[in-house]
């Protein structure tokens, strides 16, 4: 029984991670290849704004049915199978394009593509939590973000292999083909039989959005707390948006990016993550946001390191190990930031969906910042966005543990 809900669970996780990286990592690699402008690598970034949206209509995917494809499979699972199709078919389009001279083209399969994962994203929620006591929540939790993080390894690890090894065409078929085998997973799968189908949904209607932001904007410290979602993570965003760039400027192939970036740096990320965990337990979680980072804007401040030396993967793997724990370790203590203001996934989704909007604006940008300044200067600057963030933390919170809203 263990095993049958591990694999279901992980499965679901997959189908979450496989589709991501294709418009935002994997992209960028491909745009700077066909030596697309750093300015415009950046401005790719705001197609995203699809996905963090999805709350918005994640009503209609709970209460609409799918005209036929509904009445045969469930309305769950017609949901998720469109949702998939679409990516299948996005991604296969997107394959045979040219990103110079059919840049449009791309960006609107790049859109189509975030909108379709923000839809496979809220209708397979139900499959998250059917079958699951609510005491074996923390498992399933734990299960899918493995799957999630798994899969979004294997298919930057496989993409990137097959972009060296054959081309990029080949590289995203496969990827279409991986997102294929979770739609027969999903197809193979019983659609998810909730036991209260006709409760009130609880993820965010605009009266429950209204709702959320009169209790932010009640809360005393209102405006450090949106600072802080706004902020704390900017600075990793806009160096990880164009460290991709910047490592195939510097000569690095996309064999070397793929083993040393992704893999290796993944597998860092995980042990940050645990990191991250520790120290939030130790010694609270405003504390843990406000030393670990310290150090995570110290290791922003690495990229040096690669231009100074150019291409030496020696120097790639130390810059990507600690920036890739930094990143694991402050990523883990946000979300317990996070966590600890949130009373509902309601609250969760919404000030989510503003923690991204930020970083999506700044990432637009940073393309902009490189082409006029160029890269000396970007590494040097942008960690410093995180001083602000940090003196917050230090004046405001610092002697708390944890918030709540």
């Amino acid at each position: 029984m263990l095993l049958k809900i591990f694999l279901e669970k992980f499965c679901v996780g997959c189908s979450y991670g496989t589709s991501f990286p294709l418009v935002t990592v994997i992209l960028d690699y491909w745009l700077k290849e066909y030596d697309v402008s750093n300015s415009t690598i950046g401005l790719f970034s705001i197609f995203h704004l699809l996905f963090t949206l999805k709350f918005l209509w994640a009503p209609m995917i709970d209460n609409c049915d799918i005209p036929y494809l509904s009445r045969r499979l469930g309305r769950q699972k017609s949901w998720v199978i469109v949702s998939q199709a679409a990516l299948i078919g996005g991604v296969t389009c997107m394959a045979h394009l040219d990103p110079q001279s059919q840049s449009g083209t791309l960006i609107f399969f790049a859109s189509l593509i975030s909108f379709a994962d923000g839809c496979q994203n809220v209708a397979l929620y139900p499959y998250q939590i059917c079958g699951v006591a609510r005491c074996d929540l923390g498992y399933v939790a734990g299960i899918i973000s493995f799957g999630h993080r798994i899969s979004g390894i294997f298919t930057k690890f496989i993409t990137l292999h097959m972009a060296y090894f054959f081309n990029w065409t080949i590289a995203y078929e496969s990827a279409a083909f991986l997102i294929f085998l979770c739609m027969v997973f999903v197809w193979l799968t019983p659609e998810p039989q909730l036991q209260n189908k006709n409760a009130p949904e609880s993820r965010p209607t605009f009266r429950i959005i209204k709702k959320i932001c009169n209790q932010l904007l009640a809360q005393k410290n209102c405006i450090f707390i949106l600072l802080i979602l706004a902020l704390y993570k900017i600075a990793p965003f806009m160096i990880q948006k164009m460290s991709r760039p910047f490592c195939l400027e510097m000569g690095f192939t996309k064999l070397e990016i793929a083993n040393v970036v992704q893999l290796f740096g993944s597998i860092s990320l995980v042990i940050g993550g645990f990191v991250g965990g520790f120290f939030v337990k130790k010694i609270g979680v405003m504390k843990t946001m406000l030393h670990l980072g310290i150090l995570h804007m110290i290791s922003l401040y690495l990229y040096l390191l690669i231009w100074f030396y150019g291409h030496n993967t020696n120097i790639l793997c130390i810059v990507v190990f600690f920036e890739s724990i930094a990143e694991g370790a402050t990523a883990a203590a946000f979300l317990a930031f996070l966590y600890g203001m949130c009373s509902g996934s309601s609250q969760y989704a919404l000030l989510w969906a503003l923690h991204e909007f930020g970083g999506i604006i700044a990432t637009s940008v940073s393309g902009l910042l490189v082409d006029s300044f160029g890269w000396f200067h970007y590494f040097s600057i942008v960690p410093m966005v995180f001083i602000p963030v940090l003196w917050i933390l230090y004046q405001k919170f610092s002697k708390n543990s944890e918030m709540t809203i």
